[in-house]
């Protein structure tokens, strides 16, 4: 339930409700969301409010959004351990438009860009990549 007086911004509370549920299998993958008015309704909060929660586990990669055709939970995708040597720097940030098609990284979920000396060693998609230290 959303608490007006928490302190903590209700799209944060609505999407740590969400993925509460999607880890809870509430929601499996593959599954649709319930609908922007459907949720507003239930959480009595917004439409924008909504919004911005499902656009906050879109870029967790927990979730699709298909325009017109709803938000759908993604399946679950084994983590690449990538090893960086210490002294590497990582940045992430949205990819490019090649990038996204390269990687099949789904809209809204961020790369990490690994570079040590100045030179970049590896572009890898965050949802699906879990760096070590060497």
């Amino acid at each position: 339930m959303i608490d007006l007086h928490s302190g903590v911004p209700r799209h944060r509370q609505l999407a740590d409700e969400l993925r509460t549920r999607i880890r809870a299998g509430d929601y499996p993958p593959g599954a649709l969301l319930p609908s922007e008015t459907r949720l507003s309704q239930e959480h009595g909060v917004g439409r924008g409010t909504v919004r911005r929660a499902v656009g906050l586990l879109r870029a967790e990669g927990l979730v699709d959004v298909a325009s017109g055709r709803g938000t759908r939970v993604r399946m679950p995708t084994e983590r690449q351990r990538v090893s960086v040597p210490r002294g590497s720097e990582v940045l992430a940030r949205m990819p490019t438009a090649e990038e996204r098609a390269e990687l099949d990284v789904p809209d809204g979920v961020p790369v990490m860009v690994v570079s040590l000396g100045g030179r970049v060693r590896g572009v890898y998609a965050a949802d699906r990549t879990l760096l070590t230290l060497s």
